[in-house]
């Protein structure tokens, strides 16, 4: 399976649920928390050319947020 790797913040509802969502469909994460490392966030930049969380890249693609659209799309890329 492909490397997934997610950008989050501890108290962000949104990164909660996508932590949710991968751990329910059995995908292992590498998480990357933006406040407790200043390089993350400048990793994060460079990757998704916003500061916004959680961001999921996996493979090429790269995914802002997480609603239904998003976890459709994660359910697609992930074989679900």
């Amino acid at each position: 399976m492909a490397k997934i790797v997610i950008y989050t913040a501890p108290e962000c509802p949104h990164s909660k649920k996508l932590k949710k969502f991968l751990s329910e469909s059995g995908t292992e994460i590498e998480e990357k928390c933006i406040l407790t490392n200043p390089e993350t966030l400048a990793e994060l930049i460079e990757v998704s050319a916003q500061r916004a969380i959680p961001t999921t890249v996996l493979e090429e693609d790269v995914f802002v947020g997480f609603d239904r659209r998003t976890e459709r799309r994660l359910k697609r890329k992930l074989g679900g």
